[in-house]
């Protein structure tokens, strides 16, 4: 026998006052079956609805039909012929209770809905003061971990620094073989020819100054920088090592290039030497020490080779290392009355000299720096006694009397020319080593090839006034800069130096000092 299933799914859409209804009729006739169980129900095509209507039948509560859409099938009289039809019609009249329906439902649901725009309950459009104060907290902490991080890789970057020149150090030391130490060659009495010097049988096995990773394990590392007006020789990064074995000392420049390349290169060869008649020793290499070295004996660049001397400043010393070798019974050599005298002496000339440009530090400092590179024609850094007495009296107003003494202290006796700047600094001071540390690493920021100067066109990128606008324009670095008359446009390293050294006469604290130089500069 066989039977019809009609199936007659209705949907109903409202909007810009128009009723759409679509009524879909299809007439599925299968094979011949049965008639239905008594315990099947029967099949109420009539009463399915479309997924959202059933969604909102549900969330609305109400009753489901007693006949279950699942079922068999429905009577014979249920059956109506086959159709297809699709139309929209304005018919208000015949589709009104079905679209009232479902207006109803959905105006019942939209209180249920939390993010329905037309909810009774509408957002706060001003955040409260809890939220701003989390707001606020959450910033924080985000700087924190940002700087946390930030200190983090600069640590492992030094650390990895201080691997890579030990490790050349240690190479270049252990590498030369016995046979072709020097001292073989005085082993022999016998006199031989310049043909053959020497033989395996004249040849000692081991020399009085061989070394051995054991005694080079007594060491001390320290860091230094070049006293120094040109900005390439002053950036340069010199890594040195004392031995207390025989009281030598090396040192090693680390040069990087980009991220992943670097190279490491002996600066000051392996020697004994001498400071005051007297071979270094261990008490000589502390924070703020300073090491002379003569420039005819060793093999250094061409501009460091126009001065008669060289002065390394010690930045940092390992004090776990040095410690060590005081407690292992190392001796140390103080410093005499006379020399004790003498620094005491200089420091109360820089303090008053420094009472006396507070204010106007920075302005004063920059004005006789260019001052003295004007007489400085040679640029060697070189001058007279007569001419630099002259230019210190009228900038920094000192007397004949400070000068003398300043000049017996720190001049070189029997020179007829002497570094200016050397002098210049021991009369107005200097940063400490910290505040030195972050100046070098702004100046690097700009001038990362260590050329020795910077465009004004990167100055005015990376500058940031505003960030210290409280102590005012006389020490704007941007408004000193500007109001002179510049060339080619283009600020030295001098002038670097002597702005942030007023600067540094101008604020006590060193914590306040650094905040203004890595605001100002974003390091």
């Amino acid at each position: 026998m066989d039977w019809d299933l009609n199936m007659t799914r209705t949907f109903a859409h409202v909007g810009n006052n128009r009723q759409c209804i679509f009524r879909y009729k299809t007439q599925v006739t299968g094979p011949s079956r049965g008639p239905r169980p008594k315990e099947v129900p029967v099949l109420a095509l009539e009463g399915l609805q479309d997924r959202d209507e059933e969604d909102y039948a549900v969330i609305a509560g109400m009753p489901s039909s007693p006949l279950s859409s699942m079922s068999w099938g429905s009577s014979p009289s249920a059956q109506r012929p086959e159709t297809w039809d699709v139309g929209v019609r304005d018919t208000p009249q015949r589709n009104t209770p079905l679209v009232e329906n479902l207006e109803s439902l959905r105006s019942g649901c939209r209180g249920l809905l939390p993010n329905n725009p037309s909810s009774s309950q509408k957002p706060n459009p001003e955040p409260s003061a809890s939220c701003h104060a989390s707001e606020h907290t959450r910033i924080q902490t985000n700087d924190i971990h940002t700087r946390t991080r930030k200190l983090e890789a600069e640590g492992l970057t030094v650390e990895r620094r201080k691997e890579a020149v030990m490790e050349q150090m240690m190479v270049d030391q252990l590498c030369r073989a016995v046979i072709s130490d020097p001292e073989q060659n005085s082993a022999n009495p016998v006199n031989i020819s310049a043909r053959h010097k020497r033989t395996l049988h004249h040849t000692m096995v081991k020399t009085q100054k061989s070394l051995t990773e054991n005694l080079l394990s007594h060491k001390l590392r320290f860091h230094a920088r070049i006293i120094s007006r040109c900005g390439r020789e002053a950036c340069r990064e010199l890594i040195g090592f004392f031995f207390t074995c025989d009281h030598s000392l090396t040192v090693y420049e680390y040069r990087s290039f980009g991220k992943n390349r670097y190279n490491v290169l002996p600066f000051i060869a392996r020697g004994v030497y001498r400071t005051q008649g007297r071979p270094y020793c261990l008490a000589d290499f502390a924070q703020g020490a300073d090491l002379w070295f003569r420039t005819d004996v060793l093999h250094i660049p061409e501009k460091l080779r126009q001065r008669p001397y060289m002065n390394l400043r010690i930045t940092d010393v390992d004090e776990e290392a040095k410690c060590s070798l005081l407690a292992s019974g190392e001796t140390t050599a103080g410093l005499s009355e006379e020399d004790n005298y003498d620094q005491k002496t200089l420091r109360a000339i820089q303090g008053a000299v420094r009472a006396r440009l507070k204010g106007h530090a920075a302005r004063t400092l920059m004005a006789l720096g260019r001052r003295l590179a004007c007489f400085d024609l040679q640029e060697k850094g070189l001058l007279d006694k007569e001419k630099l007495r002259e230019c210190l009296i009228e900038e920094l107003n000192i007397t004949y009397q400070e000068f003398e003494t300043v000049w017996r202290i720190v001049g070189q006796q029997g020179e007829v020319l002497v570094d200016s700047a050397t002098v210049m600094r021991a009369v107005t001071g200097e940063m400490s080593e910290a505040r030195k540390a972050v100046f070098i690493k702004v100046y690097v920021k700009l001038d990362p090839h260590k050329t020795g100067s910077v465009s004004l066109t990167d100055i005015e990128k990376f500058y940031w006034a505003r960030q210290n606008p409280e102590h005012g324009a006389k020490i704007d670095f941007l408004t000193c800069v500007l109001n002179t008359e510049r060339v080619e446009g283009k600020v030295a390293y001098a002038e670097f130096e002597d702005y942030y050294e007023g600067l540094s006469i101008e604020i006590l604290s060193d914590q306040e000092y650094t905040s203004i130089l890595s605001s100002a500069w974003s390091v």
